[in-house]
C-alpha cells in the first residue's frame, strides 16, 4: 500500500518545526535569564561570605588579644598572691622569733597594747 505524497504533510512538518524552534528559543531564554539571575545571587552571596569570613578572622585575632590578657592578668595575680602568702609566712616566722626571744623577759606575761594587736590582722 503506497501512500500519496500530500503537499499539505510539508507545511505540517514545518509548522510542527517552527513552534519546536520558537519553544526552544524561548526555553533557552527563559533559561538565560534564569542563568542571570542564579549568577547575580552567587555574585551577591560569595561578597556575603568573603565579608562573614574577614569579620570571623577580625573576630578570631581580638579573641586572641582577649585570652592572651587573661592569661598575663591570671600570672599576675598568681605572682601577686604567692607573694603575699610569702610576706604571711615570714611575718609569723619574724612573730614567732620575736616570741621566743621575750619568752624569758618579764614584759612577756603583760597584754600587748591595742594599737599592736590591730596591727597584727594576719593571725
Amino acid at each position: 500500500m503506497l501512500t500519496r505524497f500530500s503537499p499539505l504533510s510539508g507545511n505540517r512538518f514545518g509548522i510542527g518545526l517552527g513552534i519546536s524552534l520558537v519553544v526552544s528559543l524561548l526555553f533557552n531564554y527563559s533559561q538565560s535569564h534564569i542563568n542571570q539571575n542564579l549568577s547575580t545571587q552567587f555574585k551577591a552571596s560569595q561578597l556575603t561570605v568573603d565579608s562573614l569570613t574577614a569579620k570571623n578572622h577580625a573576630l578570631d585575632n581580638q579573641l586572641q588579644g582577649l585570652v592572651q590578657a587573661r592569661d598575663a592578668a591570671q600570672l599576675a595575680a598568681d605572682n601577686t598572691q604567692q607573694e603575699n602568702e610569702k610576706l604571711r609566712r615570714d611575718a609569723r616566722v619574724r612573730v614567732d622569733e620575736v616570741r621566743t626571744v621575750i619568752q624569758h623577759e618579764d614584759c612577756y606575761s603583760q597584754p600587748l597594747p591595742g594599737a599592736v594587736t590591730e596591727r597584727m590582722h594576719y593571725y
